[in-house]
């Protein structure tokens, strides 16, 4: 049970507080099964709900916070998990009734037994029309998805985000190359497969005998960083090159910065900002363990910050809704709502008007997110391009992987999970005119 009690603790803290989920699990050192539990139940929760309200005859908003934590978890088990019996997770799940909501045992172990009896037909949500039943998304999030991408092709996306984009990570080429980190992540017991379109990527799947991804030999020694495929084409389509000044806003925790101070052999002139001291360490800590000296880490405000020189090259991993990384990331299914997200678009053109004055004639502004919402996206690019006359696309199908030629032709580059195999990101590469 002492995994069950941590799983039932972390569950609740994260739906019920607000706390985050990958902090909760890095602190306390998990297994596997702990992890599954926590990032299932959360990325499941409105499916979760919408069986429970039709087994208890209430909607779980209704039910005790305690109750409503061990039926969660208890429903994960029994719908969305093939590691443990439906008997068990019942008994199980009654066990913690006893310990942290007694009086509420009777009404746990009867709507589980009802979970536990429905046949396979009716566990499968999947083509449910109630999109929290589905896709496990709040309506107004899967009506973005809608707008977006149109009724035909939302369902695809959506479903993809119910899995966590694979775990892919950055060869650190200042240090080793592909095929010697590769050898070595293979000693340490990590199973390593070639990314999807990434030159310098890896896809790693830890297994039983491996450690956990921090405590490898291989990542002490700052031979490669952890970084979604997506995330290293930004920087890679940004094309900086030695002796350049460039500026990378909303910085950590470095893999941005880190990775163009590898392309440039650290020899350009790297400014990293972000908002939040303790954010700016990461970088710090992070460039040192990778060997880069280049990189000059500052705590600033992305939408004021100035620089009287300019820079040549200006990356800007705006902040945003966060739909395109869901799967990993289950939180954002609890916090995120339609009003945050226009809020979080004020602030990233407020970022996109300082950082454009910021680019010098000739120079380059890359605009980037982990979200899929073309508001956040191409409609936040072409409103800016509307009140900036002095800026212009910059087609960049010369810089992508052989795989994705001809998708940048607009300047412009969508990646979505369920056709791209990563994280959700959108990438847009413009130029500042002369004169």
């Amino acid at each position: 049970m002492e995994d069950r009690e941590l799983i039932y603790s972390i569950i609740y803290d994260c739906a019920e507080n607000g706390a985050f989920s990958n902090l909760a699990l890095s602190r306390r050192g998990v297994d596997d099964f702990v992890r599954a539990a926590v990032y299932g139940t959360l990325t499941y929760i409105y499916s979760i709900d919408y069986l429970l309200k039709s087994a208890a005859g209430k909607d779980a908003s209704a039910l005790d916070p305690e109750v409503r934590t061990i039926l969660r978890f208890g429903v994960w088990q029994i719908v969305f998990s093939d590691k443990v019996p439906d008997y068990a997770a019942v008994n199980t799940s009654v066990d913690l009734a006893k310990r942290h909501v007694a009086r509420a045992t009777g009404l746990i172990n009867a709507v589980l037994r009802k979970i536990a009896a429905l046949t396979p037909e009716k566990r499968d949500l999947s083509s449910n029309k109630d999109p929290g039943a589905a896709f496990s998304l709040k309506p107004e999030i899967y009506g973005l998805i809608k707008k977006s991408y149109g009724k035909e092709r939302a369902p695809s996306i959506a479903r993809a985000l119910l899995e966590p984009s694979p775990l892919a990570i950055r060869v650190n080429t200042h240090k080793t190359d592909l095929e010697t980190l590769t050898g070595e992540l293979e000693l340490e017991g990590f199973k390593v497969t070639k990314s999807s379109y990434m030159d310098n990527a890896l896809i790693l799947k830890p297994s039983g005998d491996s450690p956990s991804i921090e405590n490898s030999l291989a990542f002490k020694n700052g031979d490669f960083m952890v970084q979604g495929e997506a995330a290293q084409l930004a920087s890679v389509i940004a094309s900086p090159s030695e002796e350049m000044r460039i500026l990378d806003c909303c910085a950590a925790p470095g893999g941005k910065s880190t990775h163009m101070a590898a392309l440039t052999n650290d020899k350009a002139e790297i400014t990293a900002l972000d908002i939040n001291a303790s954010r700016v360490e990461l970088i710090n800590e992070n460039a040192a363990r990778l060997g880069f000296t280049s990189i000059e880490a500052r705590v600033a405000d992305s939408t004021s910050f100035d620089d009287p020189e300019g820079f040549d090259l200006v990356l800007c991993d705006a902040p945003c809704s966060g739909l395109g990384i869901m799967g990993g990331k289950p939180d954002i299914r609890l916090t995120i709502t339609y009003d945050r997200i226009e809020e979080t678009k004020v602030k990233q053109r407020q970022i996109l008007d300082n950082m454009s004055r910021l680019v010098k004639p000739g120079g380059t502004l890359v605009y980037s997110t982990c979200t899929i919402n073309r508001g956040e996206n191409e409609d936040m690019v072409l409103g800016f391009l509307e009140d900036h006359e002095d800026y212009e696309i910059s087609a960049f199908d010369d810089l992508l992987p052989e795989r994705l030629k001809t998708r940048g032709a607009d300047g412009m580059l969508t990646l979505l999970p369920d056709e791209d195999g990563c994280e959700g990101f959108f990438i847009a590469r413009l130029r500042r005119k002369h004169g």
